[in-house]
């Protein structure tokens, strides 16, 4: 490179103006030209029919096709200089000059082709990477709402047709309460945390249209002293622990349901006897510990743990401080 530097003062400026000339031409012609090629290559590497061999197919098309163009780029600039410039002109040089800008061009086009085709399949990885993680926080949302929703909300309308006649006072607070779930639900579809004292709000509401449903053989003791309020904690995590207890648990007079949420150490550990039902077990239980386990991992390092005897079972789940995240 050195020597094609140092042999530029040889030729004049006034010499320089015809070679000039027919590179800008060619240079600008070979532009087109692959331009032409790119627009045509898509379809036909869509009839390659084998993802794997089109990148195969492209590259050693693109090697071939740079090659030819740096022939016919520089085979023309070699005889037109030869044609068109005066026997006074360094042709040797001129004809140097050709080849290597002939030959060069396509290669560097191509290869600002390819920095280009990174850089805009980088963007286009990251907008589909938060597409993904925005569609799966919904999907998530949604397989918790559809938890809660379906055999809760049947035997919440029979608990409710039940005691209308009976206790309507009674009743009214069970709608409302239920309304209030509900809302709960919709008002933090979008939230990812929400202050502890709000989730152990819709925990007692909930409670309460579980012990109307059940009565006194549903209990529940809430522990949670005032000062952990305004930690952080993903919407439904604890509503969904007892509705999975009261869900696959036996709840009679002869086997009451035992419940017991309170902090200990920096976690908050629900505690429920064991009454299994005589039925099949629904694979819905790891669904919803499934999700509450995504959630914290999300914002803690924290691992929420399970310890299961032949009489008890016990998650705790780790709180999370403002601080944390």
């Amino acid at each position: 490179m050195s020597i094609l530097f140092s042999a530029l003062p040889l030729l004049s400026i006034d010499s320089w103006s015809i070679p000039l000339l027919i590179i800008v031409a060619f240079v600008g012609g070979g532009i087109l030209l692959q331009y032409t090629f790119r627009k045509q290559l898509p379809d036909e590497l869509q009839n390659m029919g084998k993802i794997e061999n089109s990148h195969i197919f492209q590259l050693n098309r693109e090697i071939r096709y740079s090659i030819f163009t740096g022939l016919i780029q520089g085979g023309t600039i070699h005889v037109l200089s030869y044609i068109l410039m005066k026997t006074s002109y360094d042709l040797r040089m001129v004809k140097m000059y050709g080849w290597i800008f002939g030959f060069s061009q396509p290669f560097l086009l191509n290869f600002g082709y390819y920095l280009l085709y990174l850089n805009q399949q980088n963007e286009y990885l990251k907008k589909e990477t938060q597409s993904f993680q925005q569609l799966s926080k919904v999907t998530e949302k949604k397989t918790l709402q559809d938890l809660v929703s379906p055999h809760f909300l049947f035997n919440s309308l029979n608990t409710v047709a039940s005691i209308t006649l009976d206790e309507p006072k009674k009743a009214v607070e069970f709608v409302k309460k239920l309304s209030d779930l509900y809302d709960f639900i919709l008002q933090n579809n979008e939230n990812q945390l929400i202050e502890l004292k709000e989730e152990v709000e819709i925990v007692e509401k909930y409670c309460f249209l579980i012990q109307t449903r059940f009565g006194e053989n549903f209990q529940m003791e809430l522990n949670i002293p005032a000062r952990y309020y305004h930690s952080l904690i993903p919407p439904l995590a604890l509503q969904n622990l007892v509705e999975n207890a009261a869900k696959h648990n036996a709840v009679t007079k002869k086997r009451p349901l035992r419940l017991t949420i309170g902090v200990h150490r920096d976690f908050i550990t629900i505690v429920n006897n064991i009454n299994p039902k005589n039925t099949f077990q629904n694979e819905s239980t790891n669904l919803g510990l499934n999700y509450v386990r995504t959630q914290f991992e999300q914002f803690t390092n924290k691992k929420i743990s399970i310890e299961k005897s032949d009489n008890q079972f016990k998650v705790h789940i780790p709180i999370i401080y403002p601080g944390d995240i």
